[in-house]
């Protein structure tokens, strides 16, 4: 008894000489940061895919690829692999195929590596209906003399449980004005949808942004503005 109770002394004796040694000597050792705030994530629709994007906190340390993996929290499962991002070098990944519920909460694990070490480790809980922002679609615009054409590209086949209620917003400013159209889309959001914004001035510059709107409170995400000048006579072109 007395031997183990001398060697239990030891052992804290020896590592915090060891502490004191490397503080003096300026002696570090990298160990794996397995905090869950080491990383901010984001998961957006993007052109009706559910990206998963992630920043570490740490801009010293430099991962040279990523794994990721993940279950549902109302399932008694283990994390699972994500196939497409099982060693990864991009910091973002595309769950279009994994995360196809809306109202489950998913269980994200987050593992980055240089060479063969673990350089840090983040989870985070995800619910689509409250995390997912909408970033804007594609689109462009053609003038005319005295209306715009734009032509908004949705992809050809849009998954339903994708659609998240959105409602299209057009945005047209010009001279300090601005407009909101809201179009009226029959059917999925699916193909190229083009809306025509008439009864306007020749010879005025306008300009056009589009974005998504949602039932909820999440923050509008607007497209860079696309601007043309209507000229009588003949289309305008658009930058």
């Amino acid at each position: 008894m007395l031997l183990s109770q001398n060697a239990f002394i030891v052992r804290p004796l020896n590592l915090f000489l060891m502490v004191c040694i490397s503080l003096v000597f300026g002696i570090s050792h990298d160990l794996p940061d397995y905090t869950s705030e080491s990383c901010t994530f984001k998961i957006s629709l993007r052109n009706f895919r559910s990206i998963l994007s992630w920043e570490l906190k740490n801009h010293s340390i430099v991962a040279t690829h990523y794994k990721l993996l993940y279950t549902i929290m109302s399932k008694p499962e283990d994390l699972k692999i994500v196939k497409n991002c099982a060693n990864t070098t991009r910091s973002f990944c595309d769950l279009t195929d994994e995360w196809r519920s809306t109202h489950e909460a998913y269980v994200t694990s987050l593992e980055g590596f240089s060479g063969n070490t673990t350089l840090f480790n983040c989870s985070h809980n995800f619910w689509l209906d409250i995390d997912m922002s909408f970033e804007p679609p594609e689109f462009e615009i053609v003038g005319f003399t005295n209306h715009i054409n734009v032509i908004v590209k949705f992809p050809s086949i849009v998954e339903e449980e994708l659609q998240f209620d959105l409602s299209l917003v057009i945005e047209e400013q010009s001279e300090g004005i601005v407009k909101k159209h809201k179009p009226t889309i029959k059917g999925n959001m699916s193909g190229n949808f083009t809306y025509i914004i008439d009864k306007l001035i020749p010879n005025t510059n306008y300009c056009v942004s589009v974005y998504f709107d949602h039932n909820d409170e999440q923050a509008v995400i607007k497209s860079p503005l696309k601007c043309t000048l209507l000229q009588p006579g003949q289309e305008s072109e658009f930058s």
